[in-house]
C-alpha cells in the first residue's frame, strides 16, 4: 500500500497506422484511480491533434476508456490488443512478435495459449471503438499475467513457530493447543499440528501402567521413560516442521556439502563434531554439530507458515531448557504458554468432563471415582517439582483463570500477536452455537442469487416457527426449565432481519450480577455476516451466469472456495471479516443464535466442527433446519432440528445451491 505503478500501453487502429501511447498511474491507497493520457505521436489525417482527457475509473480486469466497453474473456470484442507490434501467425491473425519468444513451459504455456487465445479473439472483431474521438478502448499491455488466485496456504511467509504448552494437568492445556491450532489453520492458512506426548505415553504403554506412579518424580525409571517419548514427539515435530520435498532436496545438498567440508577439516587436523574445542554433538540428523544442524534444516525460503504445538506439561525450568537446545539454531520462533487456574471448581468441573474419561482409564469405566482419585494424584506429583515460567529470555504467555488476566513477555510479530489475541477470547466452559438461514426469501423463490429481497409467505412462516423454538429451546434452561440468558445475531440484509423479528426479547436477570438487567435475545446487526457479493453476477440465475460469463461460471465450479466473482467476493474474502466475529463466539458463555446466509454459515459451520476450508462451499446449510454446535476439546457435538415441516426445505436453487 502506498505505492503507485506506471503501466504504459500502446494500441493501434485497424491498419496500426496510428499510434497512442498511454500512461496510467495505479494507486493502491484508493478504489479508484486516474488515467491521465498524452497523444505521443503522429496526428490524424486532419491534422488536428487532440489531447486525451484525463477521467477516474474503478479498477477492474480491462482498463477502458469507454464506459460501454464489455469484456470478453478480459478482451474487448471487436477492439485490437495492444501487445506490440503485430505480426501474423499461421492463420495470418497478427500476434505479438516478442509474445512467442517468451520461452515459457508448464502453466505458464498454458497461460500464455489462453492469452493467445483472446488475442486472436480480439482481433476476429472490427476495429477498435471510438466515439467521437473522446472515447476508446485500450487495455493495459500485459502479456504475462500474474496468476490467480493466490496459493491457498498462506500464512507468515517463510516462519514457523513452536508453541510450547506449559502447566499442570487440568488446566486446559490441550483445549487452547487445538482450538488455536484450528483457528490460525481455519482463518490464517498455517499448517499446523499439535504432538501431545501424552498421545506417545498411550502408543508405547499399556493402561494400567499410566496411573499416577508413573507421574512420581522420585522414580528414575519412569522419568527417563517420559523423556523419551519426549523426544518422540520432538522429532516427530521438527520432521513435521521440515518435511517439504524442495526442503528436503536443498537439506540433502546442504548435507552432502558439510559433510565434505567435515571431511577436509578432519584432513587437517581441525576439531571434530566430538572434539572440546567446539559445539558439542546434539544427538542431531547424521550426528552432525550444531552448526552444521542448523545448516542442515535452513529454510531457504522455500515454505512457509507452519504452527507446531508441544503439549505437555513441561513444568520444570530443566525441561524448557531442553526443548531450547533441541530447537537451537533451527530458523524458527518458540513460544512458551503457560495456563495457570487458581478455581478450584474449574479445575473440579475439568477432571470430571474430560480427564476421567480419557483412554488412561478405559480400565476404570465403570469406576469413575478411582479414576477421579488416581487423576487428583497426578497432579500433586507435578505440583511437586513444578516452576512457573518467569524467564525473562524466552517469549511467553500467561493465561491465568480462563484469561481474566494475561501476561506476555517477548511477544512481537502478527501471528503471535493473533495468537494472544485468541487465547484472550476462548475458554473450556460448554457452549452452544444456533445456525439457521433466513426464511425463503423471493430471491429463492425465482432462482435468483444474491440481492436484498424480503421472505415469502413461505418465508414468514419459517420466521414465526424459529421465534417459538428460540423461546422454548434457546432461551430455556435444558435442566431446569427456566429462563437462560441468550443471544441473537443477524446480518444486515432484509431477509435475516424479516425472520428474526417476531424472537421476544423481555428483560431477565443477569446471572453474573442478579439484577434484572439482560435484554433476551438482544438484537445485534452485523454486516460482516452478510451474504457472499456476486458483483455483477447479483440478482442473476445460475442459468443467465452460465450463459453470460461462461468461462468464469467453469472457474467456479472449479474451485469455488478461491473463485472471486467479477467486481465480487470470494469464500477466502469472507473469511476476514469473520475472523473478529468468531473470536467474540469463542469468548461467550451464552447459547447464540445467528440468522444468515448459506455461505456465511457453511464457514462458521465448517470451522467449529473441523472442516477443511476448501470443502465448505459443498457443505449443506439448508433452509427451514436449525443446526445446534456445542464445541468440544477433542470434537464438536452437532444437532439439526428441522423446523416448518410442511415448507419444503428447497432453497429454488438448483446445484450449485447458492453462494
Amino acid at each position: 500500500r502506498g505505492a503507485s505503478v506506471r503501466l504504459e500501453s500502446h494500441s493501434f487502429d485497424a491498419t496500426g497506422a496510428n499510434f497512442n501511447s498511454e500512461e496510467l498511474t495505479l494507486s493502491s491507497d484508493s478504489a479508484h484511480t486516474s488515467v491521465s493520457s498524452s497523444r505521443a505521436s503522429s496526428q490524424r489525417d486532419d491534422g488536428d491533434d487532440e489531447p486525451r482527457r484525463s477521467i477516474e475509473r474503478e479498477i477492474g480486469t480491462q482498463t477502458s476508456l469507454n464506459a460501454n466497453a464489455v469484456p470478453v474473456g478480459g478482451l474487448a470484442s471487436g477492439s485490437v490488443s495492444p501487445f506490440g507490434s503485430p505480426r501474423a501467425d499461421g492463420n495470418g491473425k497478427g500476434l505479438p512478435s516478442h509474445f512467442e519468444d517468451l520461452g515459457l513451459s508448464g502453466a505458464e504455456e498454458r497461460e500464455r495459449a489462453l492469452i493467445e487465445e483472446r488475442v486472436r479473439d480480439s482481433r476476429s472483431g472490427s476495429q477498435t471503438s471510438s466515439s467521437g474521438g473522446d472515447s476508446e478502448e485500450f487495455y493495459v499491455n500485459n502479456p504475462t499475467p500474474q496468476i490467480i488466485p493466490p496459493p491457498v496456504e498462506t500464512g507468515a511467509v517463510g516462519e514457523k513457530h513452536v508453541i510450547v504448552m506449559v502447566g499442570l494437568p487440568a488446566r486446559g492445556k490441550t483445549h487452547m493447543a487445538r482450538r488455536l491450532a484450528r483457528y490460525l489453520a481455519f482463518f490464517h492458512g498455517a499448517r499446523t499440528k499439535v504432538f501431545n506426548v501424552g498421545e506417545y505415553r498411550r502408543k508405547n504403554l499399556s493402561n494400567k501402567q499410566c496411573n499416577s506412579d508413573f507421574f512420581d518424580h522420585n522414580v528414575e525409571k519412569n522419568k527417563q521413560l517420559r523423556a523419551s517419548f519426549a523426544k518422540m514427539a520432538m522429532d516427530d515435530m521438527i520432521q513435521f516442521l521440515f518435511e517439504d520435498r524442495a526442503q528436503q532436496q536443498i537439506i540433502k545438498v546442504e548435507s552432502m556439502e558439510n559433510m565434505s567440508l567435515n571431511a577436509m577439516g578432519a584432513g587437517m587436523g581441525g576439531a571434530s563434531n566430538g572434539d572440546n574445542g567446539g559445539n558439542g554433538a546434539m544427538g542431531g540428523p547424521h550426528g552432525q554439530s550444531l552448526r552444521s544442524r542448523s545448516d542442515f534444516y535452513q529454510q531457504k525460503g522455500v515454505d512457509s507458515g507452519k504452527v507446531a504445538f508441544f503439549d505437555a506439561t513441561n513444568t520444570t525450568k530443566a525441561r524448557r531448557k531442553w526443548i531450547c537446545s533441541q530447537l537451537e539454531g533451527l530458523p524458527l520462533k518458540i513460544i512458551f504458554i503457560e495456563s495457570i487456574c487458581t478455581d478450584e471448581a474449574t479445575i473440579e468441573k475439568n477432571i470430571w468432563d474430560a480427564k476421567v474419561t480419557l483412554p488412561d482409564y478405559e480400565h476404570l469405566k465403570k469406576k469413575r471415582d478411582k479414576a477421579y482419585a488416581d487423576f487428583k494424584q497426578r497432579i500433586a506429583n507435578y505440583e511437586k517439582v513444578y516452576q512457573k515460567v518467569d524467564e525473562d529470555n524466552l517469549s511467553w504467555v500467561k493465561l491465568i483463570n480462563n484469561g481474566q488476566k494475561v501476561v506476555i513477555n517477548r511477544i512481537h510479530g502478527f501471528l503471535p500477536m493473533k495468537m494472544v489475541q485468541f487465547l484472550t477470547n476462548i475458554h473450556a466452559f460448554p457452549h452452544s452455537f444456533y445456525l439457521s438461514r433466513h426464511g425463503q426469501s423471493e430471491y429463492n423463490k425465482f432462482l435468483k442469487i444474491g440481492g436484498d429481497s424480503g421472505l415469502t409467505e413461505l418465508g414468514e412462516q419459517y420466521a414465526l416457527d424459529l421465534a417459538k423454538f428460540a423461546e422454548e429451546q434457546i432461551c430455556t434452561c435444558e435442566e431446569t426449565g427456566k429462563p437462560r440468558t441468550a443471544r441473537l445475531w443477524t446480518s444486515s440484509l432484509v431477509r435475516t432481519v424479516q425472520t428474526a423479528r417476531h424472537i421476544p426479547h423481555p428483560m431477565i436477570k443477569d446471572p453474573s450480577t442478579g439484577r434484572k438487567e439482560w435484554i433476551q435475545m438482544d438484537h445485534r446487526i452485523y454486516r460482516n455476516l452478510d451474504e457472499l457479493y456476486a458483483g455483477v453476477c447479483d440478482g442473476m440465475t445460475y442459468e443467465e451466469i452460465e450463459q453470460m460469463y461462461p468461462d468464469d461460471f467453469k472457474r467456479r465450479n472449479e474451485d469455488k472456495f478461491n473463485y472471486r466473482y467479477p467486481r465480487g467476493e470470494s469464500y477466502l474474502d469472507i473469511l476476514s471479516r469473520l475472523d473478529p466475529l468468531v473470536m467474540e463466539m469463542e469468548s461467550y458463555r451464552e447459547p447464540l443464535l445467528i440468522v444468515g446466509h448459506q455461505a456465511v454459515l457453511r464457514l462458521i459451520y465448517g470451522y467449529f466442527t473441523g472442516k477443511r476450508r476448501e470443502d465448505c462451499p459443498r457443505l449443506s446449510i439448508p433452509l427451514n433446519t436449525v443446526i445446534k454446535l456445542t464445541p468440544r476439546t477433542y470434537d464438536c457435538e452437532e444437532e439439526r432440528i428441522g423446523l416448518s415441516n410442511i415448507i419444503s426445505q428447497d432453497d429454488g436453487q438448483r446445484e450449485p445451491p447458492s453462494h
